[in-house]
């Protein structure tokens, strides 16, 4: 199964490293974890349009030539990030699956729980990939419907359950996929990332009852549906 999902951490800043420890490689690689971390805090927070070269450098705490050394244009910098977040997403996720060897429901669970995990952990940068970052240009719409796509293979497995899944409109996937990123931008475009876990049960029970007889998709829905929070006295 392939799964291309989004954010990641790699981008938080670490501790500073000892003077007598920094390498090449090792300046090379901050510059560009301070660059790429400057780019999806300003492009989340004010929008592709609003953002300039100039303000990347600033927030990174770099100089123009350095950015110019790593990227060509600001396009080419947020093309960057998102394939770095894609890729680190993918992994964790992928680690997740290996370490809870589950069946296909179970999977469809892990995967949809740790994809809004990773979205509420750094909402800014979330909403940078997943709001901003498709209206750019046709490089980042391929990379974001590369990563939507990405979640295809999981949700076709599901076929094998439903008696007549060879029946199914052969886009459903496609329609699902979308639909889990599409509840990703609804709740990042209003500021809303924490809510994501409200929104799982709904998307797991519209996945599953694709595949699986109502009541058994509900029931497993349900399961995941946040505990509800005690009223202060």
């Amino acid at each position: 199964m392939s799964m291309r999902a989004l954010p990641g951490r790699d981008l938080r800043s670490s501790p500073k490293t000892s003077p007598a420890t920094v390498t090449r490689h090792s300046a090379h690689a901050d510059q560009q974890r301070r660059i790429l971390r400057a780019v999806g805090e300003l492009v989340g927070e004010r929008g592709y349009g609003d953002v300039t070269v100039e303000a990347i450098v600033k927030r990174a705490h770099v100089s123009f030539k350095t950015f110019y050394k790593h990227y060509a244009s600001k396009e080419e910098c947020l093309l960057a990030l998102c394939e770095r977040l894609y890729d680190r997403s993918e992994t964790t996720i992928r680690e997740r699956l290996a370490d809870d060897p589950a069946s296909w429901p179970e999977q469809v669970v892990l995967v949809l729980t740790a994809f809004f995990e990773l979205i509420a952990a750094e909402p800014v940068l979330a909403r940078a990939v997943v709001v901003e970052s498709p209206t750019v240009g046709p490089a980042l719409r391929e990379r974001y419907e590369q990563a939507t796509r990405s979640l295809v293979p999981l949700f076709r497995a599901g076929r094998e359950f439903n008696p007549r899944g060879d029946e199914l409109p052969e886009t459903i996937e496609e329609t699902l996929a979308g639909s889990v990123f599409w509840s990703a931008y609804q709740r990042l475009i209003v500021g809303e990332a924490e809510q994501l876990p409200v929104s799982l049960p709904v998307l797991l029970e519209l996945v599953l009852r694709t595949y699986l007889p109502q009541e058994e998709a509900s029931r497993i829905a349900r399961a995941e549906a946040p505990e509800p929070q005690l009223a202060a006295a």
